[in-house]
């Protein structure tokens, strides 16, 4: 049949099907692309970042002990941050986990950069300090204080490296330090309680170990040199003013501790019976400060000798 064929009552028909044909055809041509082919990816640029708050995110998060939270940070953000800002918070993240040999490594190759290098030096003097290599300590905690005698850390741990020495002029010299730099520092009032502990200046400790708690509710180490300093007066009742049910067990221990110190021996041995009867595990620390009191030793002996019950201090 040709067009001239066609009845003059279907010609319109045939023209609106042929139409039809084509409109379909242009959809499906347009949406076939979309579906056959897969779009290009897109490239996302990493959104930018503010790198002192990245930093200062660092610090608070390794400072507070959330080193998951931490390496996250890292994690999320090392490529966009200093090289050498971030090997020191990689360094200072190892040394909160205990991993002092990393840790000596890294802060000892960030000392040769001006920008962190005060902040290296406080970083591995603390490690030295910790691993018992006191001149080393000192060198780099007397470099990292005469660059930046704002660092609090540095202060308190050459206080600490003074102790050991016995300096008592210089460790008076480094907590003053610490303390000017940050005068609510816990760590630095419980350290300089401790140093004056040593030297038998026991209300003076008393008074700086309730400064530091005042500032810091849950500085344990704090909690229990005050207990200690009370006891070494011989104010035993006083001594579990801030005794809690779980933690009766160590302070009687603490406080037998220091009344052996004393020469309180009956008191001594009644508070580390009690402190064995009110841990429900074996008290391994009364029981041997026991063995220890009943060995018939001077209870000097403990100050200048490695004693059973150790006491926290920083």
């Amino acid at each position: 049949m040709t067009a001239d064929s066609i009845p003059p009552t279907a010609a319109p028909r045939a023209r609106r099907a042929a139409a039809a044909a084509a409109l379909l055809a242009l959809i499906a041509a347009t949406a076939l692309p979309a579906a056959a082919k897969k779009p290009p990816p897109v490239v996302v640029a990493a959104a930018p970042i503010d790198p002192v708050a990245v930093f200062a995110a660092l610090d608070t998060a390794i400072a507070a002990g959330r080193l998951d939270t931490a390496r996250e940070i890292i994690g999320r953000s090392a490529t966009q941050l200093d090289p050498a800002g971030l090997k020191l918070r990689v360094a200072e993240l190892a040394l909160a986990g205990d991993g002092l040999d990393e840790a000596a490594t890294l802060f000892g190759e960030s000392r040769a950069d001006p920008a962190v290098a005060a902040r290296a030096n406080q970083g591995l003097g603390i490690v030295r300090l910790r691993q018992g290599r006191l001149a080393e300590a000192v060198t780099a905690l007397d470099a990292a204080l005469a660059a930046d005698p704002k660092l609090v850390r540095a202060a308190v741990a050459r206080g600490a490296a003074a102790d050991r020495q016995r300096d008592w002029p210089q460790a008076d010299t480094a907590y003053a330090l610490a303390l000017a730099a940050d005068p609510r520092s816990a760590a630095a009032l419980n350290n300089l309680g401790y140093s004056l502990l040593l030297r038998g200046r026991n209300a003076e400790a008393e008074a700086n170990f309730a400064a530091a708690l005042a500032i810091e509710p849950g500085l344990a180490a704090a909690r229990t040199n005050l207990t200690f300093a009370r006891a070494l007066q011989g104010r035993y009742p006083d001594a579990f003013a801030n005794s809690t049910p779980a933690q009766l067990a160590a302070d009687l221990n603490t406080v037998g501790f220091a009344a052996m110190l004393r020469g309180d021996t009956a008191i001594a041995e009644a508070y580390f019976e009690r402190a064995m009867k009110k841990n429900p595990r074996f008290d391994r620390t009364a029981w041997a400060n026991l063995q220890y009191l009943q060995g018939n030793r001077s209870p000097m002996d403990a100050l200048n000798e490695p004693a059973p019950a150790k006491l926290p201090r920083r």
